[in-house]
């Protein structure tokens, strides 16, 4: 029989019918407001409850709902609810009959209260400032109250606004300046200049064929000079003699300051001299010869088995602040040495690792995620009772521990296997505390997630988005924690924010892979659930490829999450045939990736190992942060084994980074395929 389509529409309701069926479309149109003010309400959850049927409101608070009428009875309970705002809730009878005459909700402030977090006491006082340089704005300045937990970040034209009061401190940093600290005598505006580290941005010096270039190699590749944030020379291939045989001929006479020594035997071979740098961090008198950085694998030796002819680019680090990141071995200079047969692209399959001279021959400790008890932990396992344990602890939060997040958190993991409900009301404690402080609220949610309470973390993931708006984490934070809760279909309309590019101002170009992935995931898993809600399905299958879409899943998937974008650590991945590849969050390997997570705001890198060799993976992380001990910086560590397939498990770590004084095993995964 054919099929007419007949529309009905009722103000904010339109009806589908089609002639010879009992199928029936509804359409609901609408928007949430705040009862007060009239404003939108963006991000507002408006669904049916136990239906997988709902819709987040946009920017102008408004959402549309599109089902089947036979998916809701009439006693089926429609909800909005908001962050900060009452609920509401009413059965679809009457939600019907509330559209017949209007389509606006209107919505009023929860009592203060009720909430985790109050609303700002309008007799609070703020400065608002402005970050630059002598280049300009800086975006992404972190803005602290000294001895307490308030802190701000700048925006894209470097203004910011940050709670204070006559007599505080206001400390401000960016990644390569100087911190500068201003002590606030009044409510003015405050325009702030940030120098330049000289210990760590040196002037660039170029030689070879780069004298006029506007770029420089690293070990990633051409940066800007302007980004390097150290004293580098280059030279590149047509620089390297065509009769080079050794690494020591092609850097021979290229360098100033830079001398060749051999054994006593005199030996002209390549595996016995040793490369000296004058002018940089020591002088020739010094014993400490200098290291090579080939694509990222480190060598104290000359690496002779490399053939000069196959080399692109040859660059000496000399200043302090460009050896840094290699701690003592590196006062002698580093030359990182680019080779023409390597992808310069980060990999993230990880079994492609052929690299020669990598094997991997340390003992590296298993990490102890419970090592280093302080001392108010053995204090409650002292006493006699938990009540008495429970005691010491609020004793404790009221005194010199009231702001300490690492205190909170060590007493939340002592007190979670004995009483749950005390244990989540100390972070909710210092949540309340902490409730301006991006990088303690997600050390916070990330404990949350640990233990399985992803109700409660999608209230500090909802903190974040209102005070991190413009920051790229917190959406897919948001969106993941909607999938936690089983909250499918809001997951799947902030997906269809993200992925359409409906986010004003907002774009995920730092975690498109990612979003991506997970957005793809959500979909093979969860499709059952997102037949009545504004999926971007066609969006999303532009960016896997048609294969990968087809066969979407991953025998691994690893992903690290910390909560302060200026930390700097290196992941370390040893494959089945003992081969290792090193993935460094440092100012030295990759300051443009630092600045861009300060400049947008994120925090994720993921990691895939498909198809690779049958054995063991080994994972090692090593901090080299020096770490705030009251706030410091934590990791969530996740992984996944058959990530999107039926039989998918999961795994999720938080460390401390505080507590890594070496290099440390952080997992083993057994790989067979």
């Amino acid at each position: 029989m054919k099929k007419v389509f007949v529309l009905l529409t009722i103000f904010a309701i339109q009806f589908s019918y089609s002639q010879g069926t009992d199928f029936v479309e509804i359409n609901i149109n609408a928007q949430v407001l705040d009862y007060e003010s009239k404003t939108a309400i963006q991000f507002s959850e408006v669904k049916f409850l136990d239906k997988n049927i709902g819709a987040l409101t946009n920017e102008e608070g408004k959402f549309s709902l599109n089902y089947l009428q036979r998916s809701i009875d009439n006693n089926d309970v429609f909800m909005i609810s908001a962050y900060g705002y009452e609920t509401i809730k009413t059965t679809a009878n009457n939600l019907y009959k509330f559209l017949n005459n209007t389509n606006i909700f209107f919505l009023k402030k929860a009592n203060n209260s009720s909430l985790w977090f109050n609303e700002e006491d309008t007799k609070d006082n703020y400065i608002f400032g402005k970050v630059f340089s002598v280049k300009g704005p800086i975006q992404g300045a972190t803005i602290k109250i000294k001895n307490s937990l308030i802190e701000a970040k700048s925006d894209f034209e470097g203004f910011f606004k940050i709670k204070a009061d006559i007599n505080d401190i206001l400390s401000i940093n960016y990644l390569g300046m100087i911190e500068k600290q201003l002590f606030i005598e009044d409510l003015e505006d405050k325009y702030i200049l940030l120098k330049t580290d000289a210990q760590i941005l040196d002037q660039v010096t170029i030689t070879g064929t780069s004298d006029l270039s506007d770029e420089v190699e690293t070990s990633y590749g051409k940066k800007k000079k302007k980004s390097v944030g150290y004293s580098t020379s280059t030279i590149t291939s047509e620089d390297i003699s065509p009769g080079a045989v050794t690494i020591v001929d092609a850097i021979r006479g290229k360098f100033t300051n830079v001398q060749v020594a051999y054994n006593q035997d005199g030996a002209a071979t390549g595996n016995k001299a040793q490369i000296y740098v004058r002018g940089g961090t020591l002088s020739i008198n010094n014993s400490a010869a200098a290291i090579f950085d080939v694509e990222g694998l480190i060598y104290n030796e000359v690496p002779d088995f490399i053939d000069p002819q196959q080399i692109e680019s040859i660059t000496l680090l000399r200043s302090m602040g460009a050896t840094n990141r290699y701690g003592s071995q590196g006062r002698g200079g580093v030359f990182l040495i680019k080779m023409k047969s390597l992808s310069r692209k980060v990999q993230r399959l990880l079994n492609t690792l052929k690299v020669k001279g990598n094997d991997y021959k340390e003992q590296t400790p298993s990490i102890a995620f419970d090592s280093l008890k302080p001392y108010y932990i053995n204090d409650y396992e002292d006493v006699e009772s938990v009540g008495e344990a429970k005691k010491q602890f609020l004793s404790l939060s009221k005194g010199v521990y009231e702001l300490s997040v690492a205190f909170h958190i060590e007493s939340f993991n002592y007190f979670k296997n004995i009483d749950k409900e005390f244990a989540v009301s100390i972070l909710k404690s210092i949540a309340k505390k902490a409730k301006d402080n991006p990088k303690a609220l997600k050390t916070i949610a990330y404990y949350l997630e640990k233990i399985g309470d992803f109700q409660t973390a999608k209230i500090i993931y909802q903190r974040l988005l209102s005070i991190r708006p413009m920051d790229e984490q917190s959406y897919r934070d948001l969106v993941l924690i909607y999938k936690e809760n089983h909250d499918y279909e809001l997951a799947a309309s902030l997906y269809d924010l993200i992925l359409n590019n409906k986010l004003k101002n907002v774009n995920m170009l730092g975690l498109q892979e990612t979003v991506v992935n997970e957005a793809a995931h959500l979909y093979w898993t969860k499709f059952d659930n997102l037949s009545q809600t504004d999926f971007p399905l066609k969006t999303l299958k532009k960016y896997v490829p048609k294969n990968d879409w087809k066969n979407f899943g991953y025998d691994y998937r690893i992903i690290f999450d910390w909560n302060d974008p200026a930390v700097e650590f290196n992941v370390q991945f040893v494959d089945p045939k003992n081969k290792y590849y090193n993935w460094s969050h440092t100012v030295l390997d990759d300051k443009d990736l630092l600045e861009d997570e300060l400049n947008y705001g994120y925090n994720t890198e993921e990691f895939i190992i498909e198809k690779s060799d049958r054995g063991k993976w080994i994972i090692n992380i090593e901090n080299y942060s020096i770490q705030d001990e009251s706030n410091p910086t934590y990791i969530k560590y996740t992984v996944f084994k058959n990530y999107g397939r039926p039989n998918e498990i999961k795994k999720t770590e938080v460390i401390n980074l505080n507590k890594l004084k070496q290099k440390v095993n952080l997992d083993i995964l057994r790989y067979y395929n």
